[in-house]
């Protein structure tokens, strides 16, 4: 597989890539031994997780505990390496690095995975996922499990316990407020690459323009783009602020961030690591989900006293945002699994 690195990329072009990386990965080539110690045991290498959240964000702490977790309720040591905001790479480049081994552990939001695998395309159908509690019952259900597998069988991947990414997408623009999809007439918002979220944006009658999140900002302010469609943690901690003034909370799309390991390096544990390492990933993966649910008011309550304004539209306006959000389903959203459809539809 070529991607980022090349197809021929050798351990010193991996170290060459970026300073962060050289220290974040050595090691990290091989899968990582077992080791037997006298009070427990130790997983032989470091396991490198590159991670789009800074230290201390619910995405940033849903793999940052495992370890902890590890050694509390497991009695094996573990040094997870995590590296946050991005110094690895992309979005894409650390989605291609975990698949060709040369870190172990990423995440991101589903959308970012669909031009690996539409196994979880489901998710990010607008207006799929209305709250946190149907969030919790839908990533616990044979549903869920199902297109895991289908995942998995794709892609050199193990899928460990998914997380909220900060709660409902909110639809934010530097020029003007939008309280109804006919204000939007033009505007151009930068999305990710995910068909069905370039076409959400196009039937709200917006410009899309897919780019990664790490370009954003120097984008807002040159006017290259004028908006996002991005939770208020994200748009809070990468000071989007600064670039931006009106939010209007659409609702349509609730964020889910997949979180992956290398398969060689999940194999490489073996049976009874990989048992306590998956108890030890849901339960940091439950604590992570109690923050981010907890702070999604607390960063819009940040954005308005930056200045931001946030509109919350009425019965009346959220229909003329919920029916071309919902057309998606048979536009780009055709593709999606009909009988994935039907099975999410009936959790509800």
């Amino acid at each position: 597989m070529e991607g980022v690195f090349g197809s021929r990329s050798s351990r010193r072009d991996i170290i060459r890539y970026g300073s962060a990386i050289a220290g974040g990965l050595v090691g990290a080539l091989a899968a990582p031994a077992i080791v037997r110690a006298q009070a427990g045991k130790k997983i032989g290498k470091p396991i490198v997780a590159g991670l789009n959240a800074k230290a201390g964000d619910p995405t940033y702490e849903s793999i940052a505990r495992i370890a902890a977790i590890l050694k509390e309720k497991f009695n094996i040591d573990a040094d997870i390496q995590v590296h946050p905001s991005s110094v690895l790479g992309t979005d894409l480049q650390q989605l291609e690095a975990v698949q060709m081994g040369y870190i172990d552990i990423t995440s991101n939001v589903t959308a970012q995975f669909s031009s690996f695998s539409d196994a979880f395309a489901f998710a990010d159908l607008p207006y799929a996922i209305p709250s946190w509690d149907f969030f919790r019952h839908l990533v616990t259900s044979d549903l869920w499990k199902q297109q895991v597998a289908k995942f998995e069988a794709k892609l050199p991947l193990k899928v460990l316990p998914p997380v909220g990414a900060g709660g409902f997408r909110i639809l934010w623009n530097s020029k003007r407020a939008v309280p109804a999809p006919a204000a939007v007439d033009g505007l151009k918002f930068r999305t990710t690459a995910s068909p069905l979220e370039v076409e959400l944006i196009r039937n709200w009658g917006g410009n899309p323009t897919p780019m990664a999140f790490t370009e954003t900002y120097n984008a807002l302010a040159n006017g290259v783009v004028e908006g996002i469609h991005v939770q208020p943690i994200w748009t809070y901690n990468f000071r989007m602020q600064e670039v931006l003034k009106y939010g209007t909370e659409v609702k349509a799309i609730f964020a889910v961030q997949l979180q992956v390991m290398n398969k060689s390096t999940w194999d490489g544990l073996g049976p009874d690591v990989q048992t306590a390492f998956a108890a030890a990933a849901q339960e940091a993966a439950q604590q992570a989900n109690a923050i981010d649910e907890a702070s999604e008011q607390t960063y819009k309550g940040k954005l308005r006293e930056a200045g931001m304004q946030l509109y919350t539209p009425s019965g009346e306006e959220m229909a003329l945002w919920r029916k071309p959000g919902e057309a998606v389903w048979e536009g780009a959203g055709k593709s999606v699994d009909r009988d994935v459809v039907k099975a999410m539809l009936s959790l509800r």
